[in-house]
C-alpha cells in the first residue's frame, strides 16, 4: 500500500516537472509593438539577445527590416543600393529565418514594416527561445 502511494506521488511529481519544462523559461527578452499600417518595432529587454527570425501572420506577410521612412522612390536608388536593399528585403523570405542574425543590447531596437499587411500575430525566434506576440485589432 505504501508502494502505491509512493508510485502515485512520483508520477504526479514527474508530470509536474514535465509541464514546467514546457514553459518558455520566464519573461520574454524582447518586446514588440506594431501598428495597423504594418510598421513594427522589436525592443531588447535583455543585456544581449540575438534575433534569428521574424514571422508575421504565420509567414503570410513579407518582412522588411528597413524602416519605411528610409526608403525613397525606387527611381532614386542606385545599382549598389538597390542590391543591398533587395538583399535586406528578401532576407527573411524563407521560413522567417534571417541570413544574418541581429544581436541587440539592452534598449536597442530593430524596426521594420510589412506593406499591405495588418499584423495580427508575430513569432520572433531568438537565441533565448521563440516568442509569439498577438495584436488584436
Amino acid at each position: 500500500m505504501l508502494f502505491k502511494t509512493y508510485q502515485k506521488l512520483l508520477g504526479a511529481s514527474c508530470l509536474a516537472l514535465y509541464l514546467v519544462g514546457c514553459g518558455s523559461g520566464g519573461e520574454s527578452p524582447i518586446e514588440m509593438s506594431a501598428n495597423s499600417e504594418g510598421v513594427f518595432q522589436i525592443d531588447s529587454r535583455a543585456d544581449s539577445v540575438t534575433i534569428q527570425g521574424v514571422k508575421l501572420n504565420r509567414g503570410n506577410c513579407v518582412v522588411n527590416l528597413i524602416p519605411a521612412a528610409q526608403i525613397g522612390p525606387l527611381s532614386q536608388i542606385d545599382g549598389l543600393s538597390s542590391l543591398i536593399l533587395l538583399s535586406q528585403i528578401t532576407q527573411l523570405g524563407q521560413k522567417g529565418v534571417m541570413k544574418e542574425p541581429k544581436t541587440l543590447k539592452f534598449g536597442e531596437k530593430i524596426e521594420g514594416f510589412s506593406r499591405g499587411c495588418n499584423i495580427i500575430e508575430a513569432e520572433i525566434q531568438t537565441d533565448k527561445g521563440s516568442w509569439t506576440f498577438n495584436f488584436n485589432r
